[in-house]
């Protein structure tokens, strides 16, 4: 009797624990479900860090890369655009992507933001500023880009079936180029901040808002030292989030 006892007591002891351990369960797959449900809501933002890999980009005098420099300022905008929206990076190291796979990180993310992060390069080591860029067509014989910069961001092999759907944002990718303009001419100072408008593939094949910026030339000796100044580039971090908050707050 005593056995039968303290067998059905054991009974009740584990039935208990075994609901206990359900309902604490539920309660974590519940609360996952919220938490992926609420960061399902966040607006998308994708910074694509310009070149990696064997592609170094432009290199300054004293030895700095394009390419480490956008991958460092990208990482810091993720930084500062926190839990209030999903930051997403088109390559998180050192490695190199075609321009379609870029884009096409934003397309198939649905971002609500895509933004190409560059440092300039020229022939001519006096070249200075900070340019925002949106997405503008231009005529066949006019299709790869060159300004100032030495650089080109365009490739006939590089063509593809989202190609000029950023036609149908420019409107709102020059006003996010407008907020950027802002935001950095407020926070970096001693450098003049430009928008202009070119066909640039990188953007063509972005179906949301789309800009790409070149945070100061590398191949200017004085830019250059700036660029590699962390501090300078956590400015550069804060003035583009604020940018992109404002922008994204707003009913564009």
């Amino acid at each position: 009797m005593f056995n039968i006892i303290i067998s059905n007591r054991m009974k009740r002891f584990f039935a208990l624990i075994i609901c206990l351990l359900m309902s604490v369960c539920f309660m974590i797959t519940n609360g996952n479900a919220e938490n992926d449900l609420f960061d399902g809501k966040k607006k998308i933002v994708v910074l694509d860090p310009g070149h990696g890999g064997h592609d170094k980009g432009a290199e300054g005098a004293d030895g700095a890369f394009e390419k480490a420099i956008t991958l460092s300022l990208a990482r810091m905008i993720a930084t500062e655009l926190g839990s209030k929206y999903r930051a997403v990076l088109t390559r998180a190291d050192d490695y190199l992507l075609g321009i379609p796979d870029r884009t096409a990180v934003a397309n198939h993310r649905g971002a609500d933001l895509f933004i190409s992060i560059h440092v300039g390069g020229s022939f001519l080591h006096k070249a200075s500023g900070i340019t925002v860029y949106y997405f503008k067509e231009m005529s066949e014989s006019d299709i790869t880009f060159k300004g100032a910069t030495s650089k080109t961001y365009n490739s006939d092999n590089d063509l593809t079936t989202w190609d000029n759907i950023q036609k149908r944002h420019v409107t709102r990718s020059k006003a996010l180029a407008k907020s950027m303009q802002t935001q950095i001419n407020d926070r970096i100072k001693h450098m003049e901040t430009r928008i202009e408008g070119a066909p640039l593939v990188v953007l063509s094949g972005a179906d949301m808002p789309a800009i790409l910026i070149e945070i100061g030339y590398i191949s200017n000796p004085g830019e250059e030292k700036k660029l590699r100044d962390t501090q300078i580039l956590s400015e550069f971090a804060k003035a583009i989030s604020k940018a992109i908050d404002n922008f994204l707050s707003e009913k564009n």
